[in-house]
């Protein structure tokens, strides 16, 4: 039961029955059912507002090319095969070029799934300023996540924003990033994002309900409090050190750390950016 909350639209539910006495039925009878027609409607006034997926495809070469004299010192790239079919895409902005240079040489990537009728993987990469705030990069599109895709998604990223001294690229561990970097970022140390390996404990060790303890020892300074926590690791799930000595300590821990990863331990910044496209990423706008 529910009835109108005061004098506004808002409705109530005062009372909630658990139990359903209508049978199978009356809901199939007595209810109306969506039609065919009904339905055909909702989806041609969904196309006239958003567009189609074949025409906004058609635009995106319009699209790149009208978004450089518009963002001064943008770069666009828009790649298809021997068919004349899209094959990949990337675009960094004028200004993401020019600010990368005053940011920390740490950079975040990772891909995210296109759910359009095209589908396909959205790359991105992208790092923190010096308030603390996230700094895209450039992004790309390509087919999936693999090697392929992401070695022409780093090729452009190094050939407009060049590297840096120390660069440090954070990822999960997928083999596509790993293999790409080790190509085109030879001199750039990959380290794993510490939250993705905590879900990989989890899942191979069962080692769950123990986040803080993984915490402080990944973000541990000095070698010494890295030991004091893993051995308490250890004690916990004698098979975690053989697991993580595997994966490599230089990897995911900040005291074996070659370089300075400064506070980015995780590719949070770049999940971030996904919530943000969560919605945007339904929309006709993945090219074929």
């Amino acid at each position: 039961m529910a009835s109108k909350y005061g004098n506004g639209d808002f409705w109530m539910v005062r009372k909630y029955v658990k139990n359903h006495t209508c049978p199978i039925d009356v809901v199939l009878n007595d209810h109306g059912q969506a039609t065919s027609k009904l339905v055909s409607d909702c989806e041609k006034a969904l196309e006239a507002l958003q567009g189609s997926a074949n025409e906004s495809c058609a635009l995106l070469p319009s699209y790149l090319h009208a978004l450089k004299p518009f963002n001064p010192s943008s770069v666009v790239d828009y790649q298809t095969d021997d068919k004349g079919r899209f094959l990949y895409m990337f675009m960094a902005f004028g200004a993401s070029i020019e600010g990368w240079k005053y940011c920390r040489p740490v950079i975040s990537v990772d891909g995210t799934f296109l759910t359009t009728k095209f589908a396909g993987t959205l790359f991105m990469a992208c790092a923190m300023d010096a308030n603390n705030h996230i700094f895209p990069i450039g992004f790309g599109i390509g087919d999936s996540e693999n090697d392929s895709s992401w070695i022409w998604f780093f090729q452009r990223l190094r050939g407009e924003l060049g590297t840096r001294d120390n660069l440090v690229i954070v990822s999960d561990r997928h083999r596509g990033i790993e293999n790409a970097i080790s190509i085109v970022y030879p001199d750039a140390e990959h380290v794993l994002c510490t939250y993705h390996l905590l879900n990989n404990l989890k899942f191979a060790l069962k080692f769950k309900g123990h986040d803080v303890l993984f915490e402080n020892c990944s973000r541990a300074y000095l070698k010494i409090d890295f030991e004091f926590y893993m051995r308490q690791m250890e004690s916990i799930k004698p098979r975690i050190r053989e697991y993580l000595l595997q994966v490599g300590y230089e990897k995911w821990a900040r005291s074996y750390s070659t370089r300075r990863r400064y506070n980015i331990m995780t590719s949070n910044i770049s999940e971030s950016l996904n919530s943000v496209w969560k919605e945007a990423r339904h929309f006709p706008d993945a090219p074929t």
